[in-house]
């Protein structure tokens, strides 16, 4: 059996599982309502997958990782 500490705190990590798939689903939703199909490419590489600059180039044919980086701040700046 559990003591009342560890049931607290397992309460606590599943409380914040679920906050983060709450929080992953909306990010899905944001991207996936993104007209632009290689700037919804990019987002989606970067933070659902935590992929770096480098891999996004490789992954999308990309050979200048800050070309991917200068069109993911353009579309930052423009929205935010």
């Amino acid at each position: 059996m559990y003591s009342p500490e560890i049931a607290d705190l397992k309460g606590l990590i599943d409380l914040n599982i679920k906050k983060c798939f709450y929080e992953l689903n909306q990010l899905n939703r944001y991207i996936n309502g993104i007209e632009d199909s290689q700037i919804r490419m990019i987002l989606s590489l970067r933070y659902i997958n935590g992929m770096t600059w480098q891999q996004i180039a490789f992954s999308i044919g990309v050979h200048d990782e800050q070309y991917l980086r200068r069109k993911h701040n353009d579309f930052l700046n423009r929205c935010f």
